[in-house]
């Protein structure tokens, strides 16, 4: 057979049979105008910027404002409330203790010319001034101090100390103004177990040194195993 001319349709055809063309998929293809479409860019989504309180360690940062108003509301209340109570109890009781609950607990009018729960009565008026009165009020003024320049400690020994400085506050002012002594008139026991006679501002003092004795306990812990961190 001769020769077929170049570029004629048999060879055309061949030349598909041998390589044939590959075909193009448009199912991924992007199309003009599409999110795909590399020519544009699609702007950067806003940012809102919020303005409420940090998240995290940054909202458990205390605040000078904050641990005034703890301390400020402890010592009005405790204060307050021990002052009112033994106004009350002056006005009411009897010498003569009243008994409740199968006398487990008892309201009975007294005055302790000592430390808590009677502690040094017994001694003379100059030892009682001097400990109760001038050591005390110096022990008071300190406790203060620590308040003011550590009030990032933890919150609970900010309150700690905030409740034994109340406490102190109130049966200072008996102090101070009943001739030293401290008007008490709470009473609690169990059989022929009780305690002495106390008020309002010795449960505050008592409150206040339980917490710092846990707070302690906790640290120690956290020495033995530095996984437990106090709070």
């Amino acid at each position: 057979m001769p020769p077929e001319p170049p570029g004629s349709l048999f060879t055309n055809q061949r030349l598909l049979d041998r390589d044939p063309m590959p075909t193009i998929s448009t199912a991924n293809a992007p199309v003009s105008g599409s999110p795909t479409d590399s020519s544009r860019t699609m702007p950067a989504p806003a940012t809102t910027v919020t303005t409420g309180p940090a998240s995290g360690a940054a909202s458990q940062v205390p605040t000078a404002a904050s641990r005034w108003g703890w301390f400020g509301v402890i010592t009005l209340v405790t204060v307050g409330i021990d002052q009112w109570t033994k106004v009350l109890a002056v006005r009411h009781l009897p010498v003569e203790p009243w008994t409740y609950l199968n006398d487990t607990f008892r309201l009975q009018l007294a005055y302790n010319t000592g430390a808590f729960l009677g502690m040094a009565g017994t001694w003379s008026e100059s030892a009682r001034f001097w400990l109760l009165t001038v050591l005390n009020g110096v022990f008071l003024v300190g406790l203060a101090g620590v308040l003011v320049w550590h009030w990032r400690m933890p919150l609970g020994r900010f309150i700690a100390g905030a409740g034994i400085l109340a406490g102190g506050i109130g049966n200072m002012i008996d102090r101070v103004t009943n001739a030293g002594k401290v008007t008490d008139f709470l009473n609690l026991g169990l059989g022929p177990v009780r305690t002495g006679i106390f008020n309002v501002a010795d449960m505050a003092i008592t409150g206040g040194a339980l917490l710092l004795a846990w707070y302690w306990m906790r640290e120690e812990q956290s020495n033995t195993n530095p996984r437990n961190k106090p709070a």
